[in-house]
């Protein structure tokens, strides 16, 4: 209004000022320049124990108001893995920090950046690109505020760190990328057989037949590898005729690294009348991968289905770098690519690789398995490729859980799960009006069980299927018919399974997997009659964890109201609740009798000390435990003599008081047979190692739980209830025996969520994140939750405004720009 009048003034007195003949046109007035308008704008507040909940008015601010947040906690965490993801590791770090395997990897992986991104990036919906440009913009306007100089310290900081940059969305989307990878290329064995693959030479494995015999205990532990013990999970989706009042109710216990990849952080976001997701976030991650709406919740388990093919291609002698193909030679064609690597003195310097692709994938050698699975070619004139089910699927995955998070019933979530953007999961899920749901919806190759037999065939692959029990399997290369097939259902050009084949079961009773295959989802009613493909860990009729055993039987016994919990039958968020922090620990609830029985006799007099700790011992692992150390390391003893190293059960004929049963698979095996003297010796040594191990690590062989297994922060030692999944604890711990105890445990109980509905709009979720939300040593949020879990209490997770207005903490955040 001024620049108007002041124009209006002017105009009047040049016009006064002049004659008739030259007056002046009476100007108008100037308008002023619009305020350029916000590109994001996003709205961030927090409840008690940081939780930050997100509200914006379009997906990328949300996405914005996610990724600031986010940062505030844990900026170096993404950033770090950011920086491998991106093959950049060891130009920005160097060799002693980076990895120049992971980054010759990546970048052949990916390929060029920008052709990435026309590829891949540009084919997903404009909301999925909106999020991810959001969340990357809102971490660098975290960074610019606070400077290199001023972030976090600590073992997961990286102030004045050289490595640190403003990456942009599609940085973020090969992280993405990458943790899809976990269970096939980025898998330890198989991203170094791909590194190991040098080209043709004339040297080849050995070919003896005892070698190769030899060999089948390497690849077995070899096997042991892909079942990552840091990923681990109990899932349970109770339908209405499992609940006291008719409504659903999940457990989602995550069994994920408490730090770095694969951690979690919870968040809620909030698009209004779009999306309202509250939960967990994987770190870096822009969307809620387990959590809860209002209507539907849900949670994952890692699955250990199939997610890739080895094929043997048989060479052409006069050609190495050609193989049969129906009966023509195909070519294999060299790739070179160029890393760059830090030296000391702060110069680059160019290294390559060259990988070979066939059709298939790259072509791998295994020796760093078996001597017999070296050379170019291998001792029977052929070479293995390798095909991963999984190169698509992260990038599909945003959109997924974006549609998962805005699903209304247990008929919508199935819906979003049809586009198979799961890489590596089993789902579980329940609705408000008791519905409950499971399935194998992942990514799994379209091998059918006719193909596995007819397929596998010569010296190499059957050695591979029978000694890794169909966990690593090499097919026929050289045949057409050998080829994933298509299915119609999945996505163009996938070669996976569509969703209508792969096994899923929907109830009103109840569905829980602690990953085993897809068996005994319902312990009632198996899922049979599907290709071992899809489930090798526990496969239909073969033995269960103990952990899967004692989660069925747990909730077999609530509804019978015989665990002591609560008088009556059924499950209410209590003692749901009270049923996660039991701590029983299984293993011992079927073989400690026996082991008493033999600690009785004269012969395990030199154990005596071990055998009274056990005698006194209440079979848990919470923190007032004591004793539990003893059975811990004792169990270790006999798994490492008697264990099936990926299927983590003990198998053996002699062992075990009642062999398996596969009509009867939650209660056997069980018991030691006493009745067998080398049982006798077996259980005196493991007592003898136990008790000497401890002795070691200066570990009282009665001290409380809560003093030998411990979180340190800050220099407190914050104790840690709970223990090994392989002993039957469903409230998985992991962690090894070092000097005082259990310290620091790398993984195990993460984010637990429990979570219900009545009549009102609001879920209800009472949940914990054992590490807490911080890595920044300095920031109150840094131990809060772990100091919680310590004594069992959890946190109320408010989703309706009233409720977070009432535990909101500190002033409200309006970002913009």
């Amino acid at each position: 209004m001024r620049r108007y009048l002041s124009t209006l003034v002017l105009s009047l007195a040049l016009a006064a000022c002049s004659d008739s003949s030259d007056r002046l046109q009476v100007v108008p007035p100037v308008e002023p320049e619009p305020e350029p308008a916000s590109t994001y704008s996003a709205e961030v507040r927090r409840t008690e124990y940081g939780i930050p909940h997100i509200k914006a008015d379009d997906w990328g601010s949300l996405g914005y108001g996610f990724g600031y947040a986010y940062a505030q906690d844990n900026f170096c965490v993404a950033m770090r893995e950011i920086v491998f993801a991106t093959g950049r590791s060891a130009e920005l770090m160097g060799e002693d920090m980076g990895s120049v395997e992971s980054d010759f990897l990546f970048r052949f992986l990916n390929g060029d950046k920008e052709a990435f991104a026309e590829e891949f990036v540009s084919a997903l919906p404009q909301f999925a690109r909106d999020l991810a440009e959001g969340y990357t913009r809102g971490m660098n306007r975290y960074l610019e505020e606070t400077g290199v100089d001023n972030l976090p310290e600590g073992d997961l900081g990286c102030r004045n760190a050289d490595w640190v940059f403003a990456f942009d969305s599609v940085d973020l989307f090969l992280y993405l990328r990458r943790e899809a990878l976990r269970g096939s290329s980025e898998q330890g064995i198989f991203r170094s057989a791909i590194l190991a693959t040098t080209g043709p030479d004339d040297a080849g494995g050995d070919a003896s037949a005892t070698s190769l015999e030899e060999d089948a205990a390497a690849l077995s532990e070899a096997a042991a590898q892909l079942r990552d013990l840091d990923r681990g999970s109990n899932g349970l989706a109770l339908g209405r005729d499992a609940t006291k009042d008719g409504s659903g109710m999940l457990l989602g216990n995550p069994h994920q690294p408490w730090f770095g990849a694969g951690a979690w952080y919870q968040a809620h976001l909030t698009l209004p009348g779009t999306y309202d997701v509250a939960g967990a976030a994987l770190q870096g991650f822009p969307f809620i991968g387990i959590g809860f709406n209002r209507d539907v919740a849900w949670t994952h388990t890692v699955s250990y289905a199939n997610r890739f093919s080895l094929y043997e291609l048989k060479l052409n002698p006069d050609n190495p770098l050609q193989y049969d193909y129906d009966g023509e030679w195909r070519d294999i064609v060299p790739e070179t690519v160029t890393i760059q690597v830090k030296g000391e003195d702060g110069t680059l310097e160019d290294r390559e690789q060259v990988f070979y692709l066939s059709h298939y994938g790259p072509v791998v050698n295994l020796k760093g398995v078996s001597p017999a699975l070296d050379g170019w070619p291998m001792f029977n004139g052929s070479v293995l490729a390798f095909r991963d089910a999984n190169i698509l699927t992260g990038i599909r995955g945003i959109e997924q859980w974006i549609n998962k998070g805005q699903a209304a019933s247990i008929d919508e979530y199935v819906a979003a799960l049809q586009s198979i953007g799961n890489p590596v999961f089993h789902e579980l899920a329940a609705d408000r009006d008791g519905n409950a749901f499971y399935g194998e919806l992942s990514a799994v190759p379209f091998v059918t069980q006719d193909q596995l037999d007819r397929c596998i065939n010569g010296v190499v692959g059957p050695l591979l299927a029978s000694a890794t029990t169909n966990v690593i399997i090499s097919l026929d290369g050289s045949d057409s018919s050998c080829e994933w097939g298509t299915d119609p259902e999945a996505p163009a050009g996938s070669n996976l399974y569509g969703p209508s084949k792969l096994p899923q079961l929907r109830t009103t009773d109840y569905v829980g997997n602690s990953n085993n295959s897809y068996w005994l989802s319902d312990a009632n009613n198996p899922l049979e009659g599907f290709p071992v493909i899809m489930g090798p860990l526990g496969y239909e009729g073969q033995q269960q964890f103990l952990r899967t055993r004692i989660g069925h039987i747990m909730v077999a016994e609530r509804k019978a109201a015989t665990d002591g919990l609560d008088p009556e039958p059924l499950f209410d968020l209590e003692n749901l609740k009270d049923m996660m922090y039991a701590n029983r620990v299984y293993g011992a609830e079927i073989v400690l009798d026996d082991i008493l029985a033999i600690c009785a006799t004269d012969e395990a007099e030199p154990v005596l000390e071990a055998c009274n700790v056990l005698a006194n011992w209440d079979r848990r692992v919470n923190v007032d435990s004591m004793g539990a150390q003893v059975f811990t390391e004792f169990w270790k003893v006999i798994t490492s003599e008697l264990g099936n190293s990926f299927q983590n059960i003990v198998q053996s004929d002699e062992f075990w008081a009642v062999d398996f049963d596969a009509d009867d698979p939650l209660n056997t095996p069980a018991g030691i047979d006493i009745a067998v003297a080398a049982n006798h010796s077996r259980v005196i040594n493991a007592l003898a190692v136990a008790t000497s191990r401890l002795d070691d690590a200066n570990v009282a062989l009665n001290a409380p739980w809560g003093e030998v297994q411990v979180l340190e922060r800050n220099g407190v030692r914050v104790p840690i209830h709970g223990g090994s999944g392989s002993m039957g604890v469903y409230g998985a711990i992991s962690a090894g025996l070092s000097e005082s105890g259990y310290v620091n445990p790398r993984a195990g109980n993460s984010y637990i969520q429990t979570v219900t509905w009545d009549d009102s709009e609001c879920p209800i979720a009472d949940v914990i994140l054992v590490p807490s939300q911080s890595t920044d040593p300095a920031s109150p949020h840094f131990a809060d939750q772990t100091e919680l879990y310590a004594d069992k209490e959890w946190v109320r997770f408010p989703y309706c405004e009233a409720d977070i207005a009432a535990a909101q903490i500190g002033e409200t955040l309006l970002l913009e720009e």
